[in-house]
């Protein structure tokens, strides 16, 4: 069976969003395990439009086409889809991702020219569903995770969290090449590429979704077999750990660094989704400096104002692990660069402003400052919705780190919006953070560019720059 598997083009900061998609590259892996010829193309870092895309497809053939579906790319997804559709309407067409995983229940409806859809994690629902379409006797209620119709009705079965992620191998890079992405991307730097080591969180923070439960860990020894294919294939000899599970687990940071510490293959790491401070130690901080771990990386803090944060956010975090955890990390020599939100609901303004103040007297080496964004199937935007504070329609396709979509009782976007500025004019000019701004090239266009669509009036910008704030 021929399949083609697309990354979308999704709207967004130019850049923010060109990493490797690796979950297709999982996919791929799966689909040749049973027999099908499989291509990716990523529309962003490709630079097609919907047009080019579907010129392709006219001009490949595939019998299936399975398309990654964030909420932001919601308007190019339908538009694919309806295109695919026109060419061929027996090219089978399936979504996976974050939004047809958080609207399990609606997504079929919402894109009526998707035959199937994908609930979680897609290795063993898009293999299974394979050898129903070659006619193998397999009921769709029995595939794992598959979203499908019958009788005009839409229904999905429960997410599967496997076990043992060595049994899905590594991504097709010969599929991807990331080498693309570190010479195109400006979040990832030459020599570098994202890698994956776990999947699922087991917190419970109320802003996030989660496509997975429970934590799970590759082998250190599968990870490294990765890392000798891309260092052999691609001349890769950085590594951003770009899952979220990666730090978690203290034992298997620790277990991974005396690993790569061993080796002492020259290897350079990122933590690409930073660290929970109440997640580290000194034993392990020692280790990840060993282990020549980039200095600099994010921590979710989220609100300093404690009420906020864990009665609100249910963050689970506590003052003292937040300033010990900050502590530990300037004493190991490493450079926090703190994530903030920036108008929660429930949120006051003067917590807001208490928020700020002190973020200001924190040891954070950077900050980012971002409005809520009310994602769909998160736990806070189920209850906003339950309350009537935003739609049961609402659009989520509005979705960016820098779009004010929502704002507390009692403020106004606008509110939120001035706040937010307040706060990244007040932390950036102070003159120890803009010294340790290291300008580099590639982080310089793009900050130039944030920065404009924070402060700039909106009518004076590309389209595509501007950000949404509601009225």
């Amino acid at each position: 069976m021929k399949i083609l598997l697309v990354a979308p083009p999704k709207k967004g900061l130019y850049g923010s969003e060109k990493f490797p998609p690796i979950g297709l590259g999982y996919l791929a892996t799966a689909l040749k395990k049973v027999d099908c010829t499989v291509d990716i193309k990523d529309c962003l870092i490709l630079e097609w439009n919907v047009s080019r895309l579907l010129d392709y497809i006219v001009d490949t053939s595939p019998q299936l086409v399975g398309v990654t579906l964030f909420s932001q790319a919601f308007t190019s997804v339908h538009e694919i889809l309806r295109g695919v559709k026109a060419i061929n309407p027996k090219i089978v067409t399936v979504v996976g991702g974050p939004h047809p995983t958080s609207m399990a229940e609606k997504v079929l409806e919402q894109l009526p020219e998707a035959d199937f859809a994908v609930n979680g994690e897609g290795e063993l629902t898009i293999s299974q569903l394979i050898r129903k379409l070659r006619g193998e006797c397999i009921a769709y209620r029995d595939i794992l995770g598959l979203i499908w119709r019958e009788r005009g009705k839409c229904f999905f079965n429960l997410k599967h969290e496997h076990e043992h992620l060595d049994d899905f191998g590594m991504p097709e890079w010969d599929l991807i090449n990331p080498n693309l992405y570190n010479k195109k991307s400006v979040n990832i730097e030459a020599k570098a590429c994202v890698i994956h080591t776990s999947r699922g969180c087991p917190f419970s923070c109320r802003f996030c979704v989660r496509l997975g439960k429970k934590l799970r860990h590759r082998s250190i020894e599968n990870i490294y077999a990765e890392m000798k294919y891309l260092e052999f294939h691609y001349d890769i000899n950085i590594f951003y750990l770009g899952d979220e599970g990666f730090p978690i687990n203290k034992k298997f940071v620790k277990d991974f660094c005396r690993f790569m510490i061993e080796k002492n293959d020259g290897y350079r790491f990122l933590a690409a989704c930073g660290l929970r401070l109440n997640a580290l130690d000194e034993e392990m901080l020692e280790l990840m400096r060993r282990a020549n771990f980039h200095r600099q990386f994010g921590v979710g803090i989220e609100s300093c104002v404690p009420r906020v944060r864990n009665e609100l956010m249910n963050k689970a975090l506590s003052q003292e692990e937040m300033m010990k955890g900050l502590e530990l990390l300037n004493k190991y020599g490493f450079k926090p660069a703190g994530n903030f939100i920036i108008g929660y609901p429930g949120e006051t303004k003067e917590e807001m402003k208490e928020n700020l103040r002190i973020a200001l007297r924190l040891p954070l080496w950077a900050a980012a400052f971002t409005p809520f964004m009310p994602l769909p199937g998160s736990d806070e935007t189920k209850t906003l919705i339950e309350q009537g504070e935003i739609s049961p329609n609402f659009d989520f396709t509005q979705i960016n780190l820098d779009a004010v979509l929502y704002a507390p009782k009692g403020m106004s976007p606008r509110d939120v919006d001035i706040m937010r500025k307040k706060a990244v004019l007040l932390f950036n000019i102070r003159p120890r953070i803009l010294f340790r701004v290291h300008i580099h090239p590639k982080r310089f266009v793009w900050a130039v560019m944030k920065l404009l669509r924070i402060f700039m009036p909106q009518k004076l910008l590309p389209q595509d720059l501007r950000k949404k704030v509601i009225s």
